[in-house]
Formats: C-alpha cells, structure tokens, sequence
C-alpha cells in the first residue's frame, strides 16, 4: 500500500541510506495484549481494511510468539499476565537484566544486525527520582543498585536499550531520556535517544498555527483545548497521576511558541469508551488584532491514534538506526518535529523543527 504518513518515504529523502522497512522483524514487551485480538478491534472500528487484517494472520502469530513479557506498574499488576506479574515484583536492577537478556534472544534468535527500541507504553504515574540520577556522569546500572522499587518503568527500558547499544526512542510522557544520567550513559556507549512524547494530533496543529500568530504580531489571549479519546490510553489517563505529564505537554507548546505575555491556556481530556481509537480534539483560540479588534479561531481535529502514530514509530526508528550509523550519541534534537517535549531542545515552532530536521538529514 503507499506509504502515506511515512516522512522517510517522502522523495526529498529518497537517497538517504534508511533500513529498509521490508527488513523490519517487529518484537517487544506486553503486559496483557494480543496482536490478533488489536487488529481485530482495527478493522471492525474502520482503521484497518479488513483484507489487511486477514492477511497477516500468520505474521500476528509470529509476533505473539516472539513477546516477553513487560514490566507492570505494581498498581497494575490484576491487569497483567501471570509471567508480567511475576517481573513486577523484581528489583529495578534485576528487571532491567531481564529486559536485556531479551534483547539479546531476539538478536540471536532472529539473526538481528541491528535493532531500536521504541517505548510504546501507557502513559505512566508520576515518579520522582534523586538528585543522583540528575549527574551525566553517574551510571544507572550502578544507580539502579541503591533504587527502591518505585521507579519509572519508562526509564527501565530505556537503560536496558542503551546499555545493550540500542537507539532508544520515547513515545510517551514518561521521562527516560530526559534523564541526565541515561544521557550521560548514551552518549558514553554511542547510542542516539530520542523523545519525548509522540506528537500526532492536536498538539502537532497547535505547534503548526501559534507561529502564524506570533508572525503576524497578533495576540493570542486564550487557547483552551478539549481532547476526547477512547482506547486504552484514553482510559488510563482518566487517573491524574498518568494524565499530569501528558496535559504538561500538551499546554506547554503555546507558551514555548508565543513567549511569556500572559495569556490562558488549558487543555482538558476525557474518555469516552465509545470512540475506541479515534480521537477527537476541540480547540478555541481567543486573539485580539489591529486596534483591539477581538476574533477567534476554533479548530475540531479527528483522527486515529493508531493511524497517526504508526508511521511516526517507523519513520523514527529508521532516523535512530541513521543516526546511529552517524556516529550520533545522546539526545537527537533534530527529531523534535516527532515529539511534544523534545529532548536536548526548547524549540516548539514546527516550521522550525523542520527546518533543523532537512538540516540535518542533509547531513
């Protein structure tokens, strides 16, 4: 099928040395899921053709055969399979052991050359972590040694990668490279982090439109913001402790964009079971022009999560396989335009992302 959505596609980047996607053996962790019961839910909501769906059977069986098993919240641990309720009770350090000893399975197994890591997972509760993971030159396999078992899972996975050599690429709110010592560590073993929290919907317009506002010197007073969505995300972030990062996110791109002049901002979520993977989000943008002249702009975007994302996670993992062959180590600033707070830079506007990105990949 074309490959709509995929930037790396796109001819301006047909040159460029990209893996190529019918290389791609696609494995992970899961606490609870089934490929085959997902793709099913896809195709009766109409993200995926049914046709599609049906003939990729035998490769879902694959993938179920191929997952190990994830790393539960302990508040999560009902949901989880009975072998993820086990690893949630290992010491942060045994875990991460756990999870690299994976990697390694599935190298060997599959007869890997090289291999990403993309953090996928639900938008995690809050944790705080000490002053000590705040050192570039502090190890975290050493840090993990003394850490209690409240911890971000993100930040797990996210050592595992690096420590094994793997680009690691965050998806989610979750902190993992924003971590001073998981930096420090990547750049030190020569492996690209990218993150954080993938950019696919409402928060990609607004960082799209506020620079129009700001170009044209006129001035935003208010931007509220209302997101309904119904999968599994959607239904986690109904608890404030998962939702706190993600809002954080979302609200911070017009400040970061449009300065510090006042101007109220709030962006809201809600689950509504019934829309499954699609979401909808309902933005009104208050702004005053020539003369004190009041208007407004409203904008209702919707789409599906699943179709949003799913090109941005190839396309991503093909730039941090580039950027390794580069000789890339530590944050990759240029992927900014992927996410909503992007590592290694304060640069929101994503004209300007772009900008620094086909700089880049020009090399």
């Amino acid at each position: 099928m074309p490959p709509v959505g995929l930037l790396t596609e796109s001819p301006e980047y047909a040159e460029l040395p990209w893996a190529k996607l019918s290389g791609f053996q696609v494995s992970g962790w899961d606490i609870a899921g089934n490929a085959h019961r997902a793709a099913e839910d896809l195709a009766r909501v109409g993200v995926l053709p049914r046709d599609l769906v049906d003939l990729c059977g035998d490769l879902r069986d694959r993938l179920e055969l191929s997952m190990a098993p994830g790393i539960p919240d302990r508040l999560d641990v009902e949901l989880a399979q009975e072998a993820s309720r086990d690893r949630a009770l290992l010491k942060p350090a045994q875990a991460v052991e756990a999870l690299r000893q994976d990697i390694r399975q599935w190298q060997r197994e599959s007869n890997l050359r090289r291999a990403a890591v993309v953090h996928l997972a639900t938008a995690e509760r809050c944790k705080s972590l000490s002053d000590a993971w705040q050192d570039e030159a502090a190890d975290p396999l050493e840090l993990l040694q003394e850490q209690s078992q409240e911890i971000s899972l993100g930040l797990l996975y996210g050592i595992a990668a690096v420590a094994e050599g793997l680009p690691f690429i965050n998806f989610t709110p979750a902190v993992g490279p924003g971590v001073p010592a998981l930096q420090g560590m990547a750049r030190r073993k020569g492996v690209p982090l990218l993150g954080n929290d993938g950019k696919t919907g409402e928060t990609l317009m607004k960082s799209v439109l506020a620079p129009m506002f700001r170009d044209r010197a006129l001035r935003v007073m208010a931007w509220q913001g209302y997101n309904m969505l119904g999968n599994k995300d959607g239904a986690a972030l109904v608890e404030p402790e998962r939702r706190t990062e993600k809002l954080a996110n979302k609200d911070a791109v017009i400040q970061n964009v449009l300065g510090d002049a006042p101007i109220h901002t709030k962006v809201g979520i809600d689950f509504v079971p019934s829309l499954h993977d699609w979401k909808t989000a309902w933005d009104f943008i208050h702004f005053e022009g020539f003369l004190g002249a009041r208007m407004s702009l409203q904008f209702t975007w919707q789409g599906s999560d699943s179709a949003l994302a799913a090109p941005l996670v190839l396309d991503l993992a093909r730039i941090a396989l580039l950027a390794q062959d580069r000789g890339h180590a530590g944050p990759l600033t240029a992927a900014a335009p992927f996410f909503k707070n992007p590592i290694g830079t304060q640069e929101a506007d994503f004209h300007r992302q772009m900008t620094a990105l086909r700089s880049w990949l020009a090399g």
